[in-house]
C-alpha cells in the first residue's frame, strides 16, 4: 500500500491529509485516465496549461470546477481510503515551529490509524531538516516500509492529495459551495 501525504490551511485551520491507495502504478494509471478525459473537454491549450501545470487544488476549486468534479470521480473509482487530521489554529497564522510540530503530530495519527504496511511520499517542502525530522519520527513507525518527500508537480498521487486536502478545507470552513465533499465523504476518515 502506498500513502499520498499533503497538508493546507487557512486562517481557522491547518489540516494534514492522506490517500491510501493500492500502490503508485494503479494512482499513475488513474491519473493518466484523467488527463485524457481532460483533453477532451472543450478548454483553450491556455486553461490546459494552467490545470496541467500542478492541478493544483485551489486552481480548480475557483476556476475549472469540472475538472475538480472529474478528478474526484476518477478518485472515487480507487479503491482508497482518505485519512486526515485537523489542528484547529488559535490564532490566524501558526508560527513555523508549530507548524512542524502539528504536521508532525497529525501525520503520526494518519499512520497509527492504517493497519497495512506503507511507503509514504509526503510533498517536499524545500527545508531539508524538516523532512529529516520527518523521515526519521515517521520512519521509525512498525508499518512503514518507506518515506520519502517528492515534487508534487512529479508525483500524480501528490496532485490528488492536494486536492483533496482543498475538499475538506472547503468544508471544515463551510465554504464548499460546489459540494465537492459529497463525492468523497464515504472514504473520509477523521483520525481526531
Amino acid at each position: 500500500m502506498i500513502l499520498y501525504i499533503d497538508e493546507t490551511e487557512n486562517q481557522d485551520y491547518f489540516i494534514v491529509a492522506g490517500l491510501l491507495a493500492e500502490s503508485q502504478l494503479v494512482v499513475d494509471n488513474s491519473f493518466r485516465h484523467l488527463k485524457n478525459r481532460i483533453n477532451k473537454l472543450n478548454y483553450k491549450a491556455k486553461d490546459k496549461n494552467e490545470i496541467f501545470l500542478e492541478f493544483k487544488g485551489h486552481v480548480l476549486d475557483r476556476k475549472f470546477q469540472k475538472v475538480k468534479f472529474e478528478m474526484l470521480d476518477e478518485i472515487n473509482k480507487l479503491d482508497e481510503v482518505i485519512y486526515y487530521s485537523c489542528y484547529i489554529k488559535k490564532e490566524k497564522s501558526l508560527k513555523q515551529s508549530i507548524k512542524e510540530k502539528e504536521y508532525i503530530r497529525m501525520l503520526e495519527k494518519i499512520v497509527s490509524n492504517i493497519a497495512d504496511d506503507i511507503d509514504i511520499i509526503f510533498d517536499n517542502f524545500n527545508k531539508k531538516d524538516f523532512e529529516m525530522k520527518i523521515v526519521e519520527r515517521i520512519g521509525s513507525k512498525d508499518n512503514v516500509r518507506s518515506i520519502k518527500p517528492m515534487n508534487s508537480q512529479l508525483e500524480a498521487g501528490l496532485k490528488y492529495v492536494d486536492n483533496i486536502c482543498s475538499v475538506i478545507r472547503l468544508h471544515l470552513s463551510d465554504h464548499d459551495e460546489y459540494s465537492f465533499y459529497s463525492f468523497i465523504k464515504d472514504k473520509v476518515i477523521n483520525v481526531d
